[in-house]
């Protein structure tokens, strides 16, 4: 028993002939004919009553008709769901990010062009938001982790240097700019040391010729903010990243040339997916809104 042979018997008995099933399957009568024939002679069994032009399905015939019809509904049910799927009307997207504020501008766009869409969004440190791409564990990242991975495929979303973190009422707070060595003669209050934003504090004193100990240690932007604008000490942060709160300041290091590089990750081998590359069309389009170079 053949697909073919199914949707060629219901065409039959929807149309009560074999050439006007013929003409609705685009194909011909003969066609049609033996299809039907060859599904009597597998199960040796008569689905019509054949008197000259005139067709009638048998009572076999008539009950194999409601199970051919589940079975077009179901390829019909088939064809709408892969159609509204191509077609973005509906369909979910996993997301993973290191930060809220990037990834949510994105999200805006794909809920106004794709409102049908569930996004799961969730957040990570940046190395869990690569290994979790890798991982197939979600569809995309919006990361600051370096991509060096060839598995990988990114698109740059934003270049920003890092700034100096500070409460609102610090003798810094009006200067235009801060060495690094007035920077680290204060109370530091350090992120993580998975934090992108570390590794960069890091390598910046490192090229600086310069040491700091920190007064206290963080985990999250979060954590950093809520301790500088209590004066527990002073951070560092890309200034993208800066919440705006009044009781905080941010000013620019002379001589930074740290740049948090924030991306749009995905696995470069992977099924086509019309929702994945509508994400990276939006990315494609924020960078080109906002002068962004890779």
């Amino acid at each position: 028993m053949q697909y073919a042979q199914l949707r060629a018997f219901h065409a039959v008995v929807e149309h009560a002939g074999f050439s006007k099933a013929a003409n609705a399957l685009g194909l011909t009568q003969p066609s049609v004919s033996d299809h039907v024939r060859r599904l009597e002679q597998t199960y040796g069994v008569t689905l019509f009553h054949r008197n000259g032009r005139q067709v009638e399905p048998t009572e076999l015939g008539r009950r194999l008709s409601i199970v051919t019809q589940q079975m077009l509904n179901c390829e019909r049910d088939a064809h709408d769901l892969l159609s509204s799927a191509g077609a973005l009307s509906w369909g979910t997207l996993s997301i993973v990010a290191d930060a809220p504020d990037l990834v949510v501008k994105l999200l805006t766009g794909l809920r106004e062009s794709y409102p049908g869409v569930l996004v799961k969004l969730s957040i990570a440190n940046a190395q869990a938001c690569v290994d979790q791409v890798l991982a197939s564990a979600v569809d995309v990242a919006v990361t600051a982790a370096p991509q060096v991975d060839s598995r990988l495929k990114a698109t740059t979303l934003r270049r920003e240097p890092l700034v100096a973190l500070l409460p609102a009422g610090h003798a810094f707070a009006q200067k235009s700019r801060i060495s690094f060595a007035e920077f680290v003669a204060q109370p530091l209050i350090f992120r993580e040391q998975r934090s992108v934003t570390q590794q960069l504090l890091t390598d910046e004193l490192l090229r600086h010729g310069l040491s700091a100990e920190p007064a206290m240690l963080v985990e999250g932007r979060e954590a950093l903010e809520q301790s500088v604008a209590n004066g527990l000490g002073l951070g560092i942060i890309a200034r993208a990243e800066f919440s705006g709160s009044r009781r905080l300041r941010c000013i620019p290091l002379v001589g930074c040339e740290g740049m948090m590089v924030e991306s749009l990750v995905r696995l470069a081998e992977r099924p086509p997916s019309k929702l994945l590359d509508a994400m990276f069309l939006l990315a494609d389009k924020y960078v080109e809104a906002n002068s962004v170079t890779a």
